[in-house]
Formats: C-alpha cells, structure tokens, sequence
C-alpha cells in the first residue's frame, strides 16, 4: 500500500500530541519540584517519537528535499504546509521546554511555554486532519475525518501515557497509581465513543455510496479487527488499573501495543475509501 507510511505518521503524530497533553496537563497542575522534574524528562521520549513520525511521512516523498517548498505553500495557505509547519513548530515548542526545564533555564516561563506548545499540539491534530478533508473526495469531506483523527489523539495518546508513567513509577510513588486510575477512567471514555461512533460512521460511508464497503472483503475484516484489538487493548489497561494494577509495564505496553495496531487498521481502511471514491 503505498500510503503506508502516511498511515504510520498520522498514527503516530497523533498518539504523540495525545501523550504530549496528558504529560503537559500533568505538569501545569503540579506544584512538587521532584515530580516536575520526573515529568518533564518525558518530553525527550515526545520529541523522539515525533521525530519517527515525521521520518516515516518523509519515506513518502519522492524526493525528500522537496519538503522545504512547504515554505512557498505557506504563502497559500496549502493544507500540506501547514502540516508540515505545524509540526516542526510544536516539535520546537517541545524542545524549548524540555531544555528550559533540563538546564533550568527562566523559570519562570516554563509554564507559559506549555501551554504554547499544548496550542500548538491541538493545532497539528486539526492541521493533519486539514490535509484529508477534501472537497474532491466525498468520503472525506465530512466531520468524520477531523472525528477520527482527535479520537486517535485520546485512544492512542491515554495508554501511552499510562505506559510511560508506570515507567517512571519509581520517582512519582502513589501520584503514578492515582494517575493511572484517572487515565484509566477517561480511557474507559474514549473506548465508549469509538465503539459508539465507529458504527455511524460506517452506516454514514453507506450512505456516500451504497456498494463502498462491499468491494472489498478484507475490509469487513479490518472494521472488525480495529474493534476488537481496540476494545482489548484499551479494556486490558482500564480493568487492571481500576483492580489495582498501576505498575506493570508489561500490561501498559501490550495495551498500547494493540491499541496502535488497532488505530493503523482504521487509518488503512480510511485511506482505501479514498481510492474506492474515485
């Protein structure tokens, strides 16, 4: 499939932007220096994954170098360039604040550089979801798209969150284990959305164009793969963490594990009705 790496990067960005506002939420509303500092090491693990992300949508280009005339784009607005903007523009936020917090540098601003950076986040979900909502393309052209990409923010970006922060348990003490239930709980949330609005939206695709979902038989089996790794994948963390299970690393990565995997299933059936619309 040759939007595979489109695939993995929109994923990706967004899982990353989701783990990125659960840490930043965690940071604005903490006043004790020693879980700031636990906190704040993070930001190196979200200015990496980024950095996947966005090496995985550069595999996309023919010519990579090419990327450096979203600068002309920019002059109209291009969709495509303010993705590309918007995440070396979040990237750099991230990396300011996570070296003002290292080599404690005004901090008095750190806080305010934040919340820039958490701006900034939410802007690149929308901006990625800007790129796809396509008058041209009438399975795309909806709110289901922009629906579906800030759902895999939440989905994606929970577990993982949870993941790095039983990770890092050890210096947060019993902050970690009422975080991870409080994680578990909007993540019980979330899975409720997905498994509620994914129908609708597949009955809405019905509608766009009746024969959609039947010109391929393994898209049935990708609608109801997504389902079922999503509802395990979020449903093993949230019954182990509301059973008092908030430190195993083990449970945290297999659920991420399957929740991303999960995600890519949704996100390579998104692309297909892209090319079954035209």
């Amino acid at each position: 499939m040759h939007e595979l790496p489109l695939v993995f990067f929109t994923v990706l960005a967004q899982g990353t932007v989701g783990l990125f506002l659960v840490l930043a939420s965690l940071l604005l509303f903490n006043q004790k220096p020693e879980r700031k500092r636990v906190l704040s090491r993070f930001m190196w693990l979200v200015l990496a994954l980024l950095g996947i992300a966005g090496a995985l949508a550069m595999t996309h280009l023919g010519q990579p170098l090419r990327a450096l005339n979203v600068v002309f784009g920019l002059e109209h607005f291009s969709p495509l360039s303010l993705e590309i903007a918007t995440t070396g523009l979040f990237g750099g936020a991230v990396f300011v604040y996570a070296a003002m917090t290292r080599f404690d540098i005004l901090a008095k601003l750190h806080k305010l550089v934040l919340a820039g950076a958490m701006g900034l986040g939410v802007m690149l979900v929308l901006a990625i979801a800007n790129v796809y909502t396509l008058a041209t393309v009438p399975t795309w052209d909806s709110f289901w798209t922009v629906f579906q990409f800030v759902l895999t923010a939440f989905v994606v970006g929970l577990p993982m969150a949870a993941l790095v922060l039983r990770a890092g348990a050890t210096g947060l003490g019993v902050y970690q284990k009422n975080t991870d239930r409080a994680l578990a709980t909007l993540g019980f949330i979330a899975l409720g959305v997905a498994l509620a609005a994914y129908p609708l939206y597949v009955f809405w695709l019905g509608q766009v164009d009746a024969s959609l979902l039947s010109r391929f038989d393994y898209h049935a089996t990708l609608i109801l793969t997504r389902g079922a790794l999503l509802s395990a994948g979020l449903g093993l963390w949230i019954i182990a963490a509301t059973r008092g299970n908030n430190t195993s690393v083990v449970v945290s990565a297999v659920s991420t594990v399957l929740v991303l995997v999960a995600e890519v299933c949704g996100r390579i059936f998104f692309y297909d009705t892209h090319m079954l619309a035209l």
